[in-house]
This record gives structure tokens, sequence and C-alpha cells, in this order.
């Protein structure tokens, strides 16, 4: 039995020597971050997509295809029973082409050529949303490690401190219930370690996904990160950078160009036609028929087409435009609200570097010593180990809520 607790003791401890031996260099977040940015297949989706709708820009210049036909022309039913000289009609091959308009084609290529710099944008957009979650399994898995390492310290201390009364037992100098106590808070604190190391271990296969890595790739992350929020300086100018608005500039740009491409319908289009008859009738000369067209597509009924998508698309880039200012005016207030939340969080988390944790362990280790002389007892002592428990959890707990902040605040920063 005593051989199987120290193995279930000392198993969480040997998976962090194990994972240590085979890991490689630590890496960044802004390796992570990179690497995300070059490697991540979701990214490589509209780079085809841009290159198809550029694509279609050359093809808006081209000529329709000309038409051309074969067929008989003015003639009779009856007309190849007759004698050839007294046939009538004629083969006739014809032939037609749409002149093509270059208002017409110049408004459609630019209307084309603006679709790729949306697909761009919606790019850099989603790029900024990977960045989040790429910072957000990082943060997670040094946060694990963190706690991981607080454990192994709190088994330290268990451990220690279970041995001190075992002896003091001997003397009749501890409380066997309290030593069985110990006990359980050992394997408990065993368990959490072993939850710990899982989660950081999930976290690393995420970051892996992101990075189209292997999912068991080994990476090491850097669990001495410190956090120094880097706030911008010009709200307004970092706003109206954000691909979000460049995503939006470019759709009202599409609408206004798509406007000038149905406007062009207004204008008129040409077309000329050209037929050539063989006649039947060896004493009748050949004859050609030569025309010209012209459309007129101000004509009331069929007016009303392209003045309705007018009226609709200008309701449309009205929508968008305010869509644009509420979005400017939300993503100002947010970045601010940010700042002064991760200013209010970072001192508190000073505060919990500097002076709670090292008080509390200051305090233990004065109860520790009071105990091994025998001026205390083992009550005591744990109260004084779960002072240091309780302020650990909750300074991983403010440091979980803030990296979960600067997450949110560099997204909205787009960095």
């Amino acid at each position: 039995m005593l051989y199987i607790k120290k193995i279930f003791i000392t198993l969480p401890l040997m998976l962090v020597a194990h994972l240590g031996l085979f890991a490689q260099d630590v890496i960044s977040i802004d390796s992570v971050l990179k690497a995300v940015e070059i490697h991540n297949p979701e990214l490589k989706i509209y780079d085809e997509q841009v290159k198809q709708q550029d694509a279609l820009v050359a093809g808006a210049g081209a000529w329709k295809a000309p038409m051309v036909g074969v067929g008989t022309n003015m003639t009779p039913y009856n007309n190849f029973s007759r004698d050839r000289d007294m046939r009538s009609g004629a083969l006739m091959i014809s032939a037609e082409q749409e002149i093509l308009n270059r208002s017409k084609s110049e408004s459609e290529k630019a209307y084309l050529a603006v679709q790729s710099t949306i697909t761009k944008a919606k790019k850099t957009n989603n790029l900024n949303e990977l960045k989040a979650l790429a910072r957000s399994y990082y943060y997670e898995v040094v946060l694990e490690e963190k706690k991981a390492g607080f454990i192994n310290k709190n088994i330290e201390i268990l451990t220690t401190l279970k041995k001190v009364s075992n002896i003091r037992y001997t003397y009749n100098k501890a409380d066997l219930a309290q030593i069985y106590s110990l006990d359980g808070k050992i394997y408990e604190a065993n368990n959490k370690l072993t939850t710990a190391l899982a989660n950081a271990h999930i976290g690393k296969i995420r970051l892996n996904v992101l990075m189209n890595n292997p999912y068991n790739s080994q990476i090491k992350v850097d669990t001495a990160l410190v956090m120094n929020h880097y706030l911008v300086e010009d709200i307004d100018s970092v706003v109206a950078n954000r691909s979000v608005m460049k995503e939006t500039e470019a759709q009202i740009n599409s609408l206004q160009l798509a406007n000038k491409m149905i406007t062009s319908e207004s204008k008129p289009s040409f077309n000329i036609s050209f037929d050539h008859m063989i006649t039947y009738n060896n004493m009748m000369p050949n004859e050609y028929s030569l025309m010209a067209g012209i459309s007129i597509p101000i004509a009331p009924w069929s007016a009303k087409s392209y003045k309705s998508k007018l009226k609709a698309n200008e309701f449309e880039r009205n929508s968008m435009q305010l869509e644009k200012d509420n979005l400017q005016s939300k993503l100002r207030g947010m970045i601010k609200s940010y700042e002064q939340h991760l200013e209010h969080m970072s001192t508190e988390l000073e505060t919990y570097q500097k002076h709670i944790l090292p008080s509390f362990q200051k305090s233990y280790e004065v109860m520790m010593l009071n105990y091994q002389e025998n001026k205390t007892d083992l009550s005591a002592v744990l109260n004084s180990w779960k002072d240091i428990n309780d302020s650990q959890i909750d300074y991983l707990n403010l440091y979980n809520d803030y990296f979960k902040m600067y997450v949110e605040y560099e997204k909205n920063v787009e960095r």
C-alpha cells in the first residue's frame, strides 16, 4: 500500500520531468503569432479567392462572342421542284457582333477589382481572430504551468508537514486524524496537478493546430512571461486602420462602383450584322444586307429595372455607412474601457507579487518553525498553508482575467 502511495504521489512529478526532457526551446508568443500568420491553412483559402477574383478582372474588357448563322432567305416551299432558272430565294450566311461599350466595360472592371480588396480585408480580420485565439491558448498554457508550479510547492509543503507530524506523533505531540487529513490533502493536490498538466497539454495541442504543426509536436511556453501591456497612443488612428473598418469601406466603395455599373445600363449598346445571300437562280445576282443597331434603354418600360437597382444600392450604402460609424464608436469605447481595466488589474497583480504572496509565505515559514519547535499545533500551520494556497488561487484567477482582458484589447487594436 505504501509503495502504491509513493507511486501516486511521484507520478505527476515524473510526468513533468518527462515533458521537460523532450521539450524544445522556449517558443515566444510572437513566434506563435508569426507561425499562425504564415502557416495557418484557413488563411490560405483567402489567397486563392483573391487570385480567382483578380482573374475575373482581366475578362471584364472582353468583347462578346460573335453570332453566325446559315439558312435560307425568302424561299418558297416548292422552290426546289422548279427548274433552276425559275427558283427564287437564296442561301443566307449571317454574322452579328455586339460592339463593346467601353464605359460599361470599365465600370464592370472597377467593380470586380474592388472585390479582392474586400477579401484581403476579410483575411486580415480573420488573422486577427486567429491571433486572439493563439494568445488565449498560449496564456492558458502559461497559467496552467504556473498553477502546476504552485501545486508542486504545496505538495512539498504538505509532504514536509506530514514528515514532521509523523515524528511528533511518535512522541504523542501530533493528532493521528490530522496526519490522515494531510494524506487526503496530498492526494487532492496531486489530482489538481494532473488536471493542470492535462490542461496545459491540451492547450499545446490547440496551439500546434493553429500553427499547422503536427498536433503532438513538443513545444515549451515562456512561463516566466511578464505581462507589460503596451497601450496605443492614438485610438482614432487605430480604429480607422482596423481591418473590419477597411472591409466596410471596401464594401461601401463596391456599392458605389456597382451604382456606376448599373448607371451604365442607361447607355445605349450597339451591334452590327452582315448577311450574305447566294441566290438559287443563276440569273439573279447574289445579295447582301448590312445593318447597324442601337438599344434604347431610356424607354420607360425598360428604365424601371436599373432605376430600382440604383435606389436599392443607395439604401444599402447608407446602411453600411451608419454601420461603420456605429462600429467606430463602439471600438473607441471598448478600447478605452479595456485600458482602464488593464491599468487597475496590473496594480492588483503587482500588489500580489510584491506584498500578498511574500507575506503569506513568511507567515507560513514562521508558523512552520514554531511547529518544529513545539510552539504551535498543526492546525495553525495548516491554516497558514491554506492562506498561501488561497492567495495563490486568487492570484492565478486575477492573472487569468488579466490575460483575457489583454487578449481582447490586442484583438480590438489589431496588433
